[in-house]
């Protein structure tokens, strides 16, 4: 699993922070804005937002998914590591870690 687990009680787990600011900002634009962001949301699961923010901070940083390469290969070549040690840096849960360590996080805007 390339992504944080959640518990069953618990959909979006340590995502759950994520959508509430995300959503926060999209109904401060407006009613319908929030209603889609939250479709979109909804649709993504926690996952999905998981890969789409860790796909966004790549970004920010000159890291872009290649056509020929995976999102794990991304996230591999970002963290100047093989895709071995990658499963390994996910098999022990720290994946969120070390994307921390060498980047610093998310920019946030507004």
């Amino acid at each position: 699993m390339f992504a944080p687990r959640v518990d069953k009680e618990d959909d979006w787990g340590s995502m759950a922070g994520v959508r509430d600011e995300i959503l926060n900002r999209a109904e401060q634009s407006g009613e319908s804005c929030g209603s889609e962001i939250r479709n979109v949301l909804d649709k993504l699961g926690p996952a999905g937002l998981w890969r789409e923010t860790v796909r966004s901070l790549l970004a920010d940083h000159g890291f872009v998914q290649a056509g020929n390469e995976s999102f794990a290969e991304t996230v591999a070549r970002s963290l100047d590591i093989g895709t071995d040690e990658l499963r390994v840096c996910i098999a022990q849960g720290q994946i969120g870690s070390a994307l921390l360590e060498r980047f610093g996080g998310l920019n946030t805007y507004g």
